[in-house]
């Protein structure tokens, strides 16, 4: 259901295995074409439809067909540590400035789209200080007919992913016809000028040109920016791929009138007000206050039952490390009855419990997290289990920026929240007209490590119709009436304790709702393990709809209305995000283990970030932004599907 003109989820150092061995016995995805099964197939032809793209290249080597493109420079040795010879080495999203991952394209679409593909009202317009709009229009050339100028379109704000915004707006254009308007976020913009500025290169004037053309109109530049919009042409929706644009996308869309919005709330972004409407509207959530003093913050810590003198939390020791690592199938005592059902409940890691072996030792300890209201990816989210710790979170947060703001704002106040023990799952959803459907329902396993409490080591797609499944999307589906959500994407978390039968009663919690796309390469997995994916579900629930569809695209659209409320899947799935437990200077790069990791039967794709050079320095992995890479693994075969996933996280 695919067309080859799309920009597929890209991945770029790939190690992807599909075999057509004829010892099926031995690796269960790995079967003869005559006998494949169902998740082999998914990804057989989504492989193929990747090496059509142009994305991958593809193979043979005797009877196995294994990407070419297989990159091993990212194992290695390190030089001021003795523990560990192998490992894989991290890096926050390639450490890359959005300038020098992402800005080069934009400047270079903005300037080839100005004057090209619009039609504005003033010939002189792009002399004036209001920012162009800047429209791509859909091929009338693949339609069947006459060609049409479109009569509707999506805007996107901050587009610049290839697999988020990139890809829908390829399909938004390509399978429904619409046309697409990009715009840059206030604060996006401003971080890209800084950086244009402090690096003024020949072309540096054309940059700023083009990132001041594609910028947010300011509210008096707005009346002017509408009238430059393409001539009888409706914009549907606004999607935002950024965090940090969220409000203003909002804004945008209430102001310009499109389609479907929610409306401006101020609550989908801050999250104590988020907690606060959640507990309003009867939804069990943490206890939390706004503590505005130290001393605030330690009286409230005190009364969640944080100490003056419990012990500090530290996961750096080799020994630590280990347990942590062998750890990987944590017993889950007392969900037998969850277990039993015939639904894939999730077989990776455990409870995102930060404190379980203190817990074998004094279950009377109590634990506080410290976080801005604002923020993103566990940016400075702090762990205390004491009021020491407590002090030093409280004193690193309170007059920082505020994430997101462009006006100067620093945070007053610091947000002290129960620390809620259980299992954290995550939600991908979608909306029309106040109707939700899951798209994925994904578990984590979150571990200590280097020191940190929530480093993340998989997150694995689950069963929505599991007894436990609806009990976390009942509660989701009801925090989005709670905030007003009634459109779009949405990507939020809750914790429920599945160790405790009473815990487990009383329902899941509240950890954030984001408004925004899952912020990983979740498309291909989706896809193999449930058989369609939220981006698509999003564009039908946008444009499935809309009058003079083309005709001949209509195989390649998703019917809303056919999808169910829950999902289920038809694999064991997860991606396994790759921790470093080192630092130092890489001398050497250990080839074998990635050729061990990438032979291993369940692993079908994986990226170790590709700018770790030898003679570069490395860190530890300590939250989301800071691991080495991914590994995506899929079997129908349960101890195959856990047997792997074990040997990688061995091998970190």
């Amino acid at each position: 259901n695919y067309n080859p003109s799309d920009p597929r989820c890209c991945m770029r150092s790939h190690n992807i295995t599909m075999s057509t061995s004829s010892s099926r016995h031995k690796m269960p995805n790995k079967v003869p074409f005559g006998n494949i099964s169902v998740p082999a197939l998914c990804m057989l032809v989504s492989f193929l439809y990747l090496n059509a793209s142009g994305v991958i290249g593809i193979s043979f080597r005797s009877s196995n067909m294994r990407v070419a493109r297989m990159d091993s420079r990212h194992f290695f040795k390190i030089t001021d540590n003795n523990s560990r010879l192998s490992m894989l080495i991290n890096d926050p999203r390639n450490k890359l400035s959005l300038v020098q991952s992402c800005s080069q394209g934009i400047f270079k679409r903005a300037t080839s789209i100005r004057g090209g593909n619009i039609n504005c009202d003033d010939d002189d317009s792009q002399n004036d200080d209001c920012p162009d709009v800047c429209c791509d229009m859909p091929n009338q050339n693949q339609f069947d007919g006459a060609s049409k100028p479109p009569k509707f379109a999506l805007l996107f704000m901050d587009k610049f992913c290839n697999y988020h915004g990139g890809y829908l707006a390829s399909k938004a254009r390509d399978v429904y016809g619409v046309a697409t308007i990009d715009v840059i976020s206030s604060y996006i913009a401003g971080y890209m000028l800084r950086a244009v500025n402090d690096d003024m290169e020949s072309n540096g004037q054309d940059e700023q040109s083009s990132i001041l053309s594609m910028r947010l109109p300011s509210p008096d530049q707005l009346s002017q920016w509408k009238q430059k919009l393409p001539r009888g042409i409706q914009i549907i929706a606004a999607i935002c791929e950024s965090d940090s644009g969220l409000g203003e996308a909002e804004l945008l869309g209430d102001a310009i009138s499109v389609r479907y919005h929610n409306g401006y709330n101020e609550a989908r972004r801050d999250k104590f007000l988020m907690n606060e409407v959640a507990a309003k509207h009867g939804l069990r959530t943490v206890q939390q206050k706004l503590c505005a003093s130290l001393d605030e913050a330690n009286a409230f810590a005190t009364e969640l039952g944080v100490g003056q003198s419990h012990p500090s939390l530290d996961y750096t020791s080799e020994e630590d490390c280990s347990d942590l690592k062998a750890s990987s199938a944590l017993s889950l005592s007392g969900t037998e009855d969850i277990r039993a059902e015939n639904f894939n409940t999730g077989r990776l890691g455990g409870t995102t419990s930060s404190h379980h072996r203190l817990q074998k030792e004094d279950r009377s300890w109590k634990y506080c997290i410290i976080k801005p209201t604002r923020g993103v990816a566990s940016d400075d989210v702090h762990f205390c289990s004491n009021l020491e710790q407590v002090k030093a979170a409280f004193e690193k947060i309170q007059g920082t920026s505020i994430f997101g703001s462009t006006s100067g704002e620093r945070h007053n106040s610091v947000l002290v929240q129960e620390f809620a023990v259980g299992t954290e799952y995550a939600i991908d959803i979608i909306s029309k007209n106040g109707e939700h459907k899951i798209a994925t329902l994904w578990r984590y396993d979150k571990r200590q490590a280097n020191g940190a409490p929530f480093v993340y080591f998989a997150t694995e797609v689950v069963d929505a119709e599991s007894k436990i499944g609806k009990i976390v999307c009942e509660y989701a589906m009801k925090a989005l009436d709670a905030l007003d959500i009634r459109y779009g994407l949405t990507h939020s978390e809750f914790i429920i304790n599945e160790n405790d039968e009473m815990e487990r009663s009383l329902g899941p919690r509240l950890v954030e709702v984001n408004c925004r796309q899952h912020n990983t390469n979740f498309a291909p997995l989706a896809m193999a393990a449930i058989g369609y994916n939220a981006l698509d579900m999003l564009l039908a629930s946008l444009l499935g709809d809309l009058p003079g569809l083309p005709e001949n695209t209509e195989h390649m659209r998703l019917p809303w209305d056919e999808l169910p409320q829950l999902p289920q899947t038809r694999a064991f799935a997860a991606v396994v995000h790759l921790v470093c437990y080192e630092e130092g200077l890489l001398v050497a790069i250990r080839h074998d283990v990635l050729e061990e990791i990438g032979s291993l039967p369940s692993v079908y794709a994986m990226e170790i970030y590709d700018h770790f050079e030898v003679g570069g320095h490395i860190e530890k992995t300590i939250d989301i932004r800071s691991d080495s890479g991914w590994v995506h693994i899929i079997n129908d075969d349960e101890e195959q599907f856990q047997h792997d996933y074990d040997r990688i996280v061995e091998l970190m």
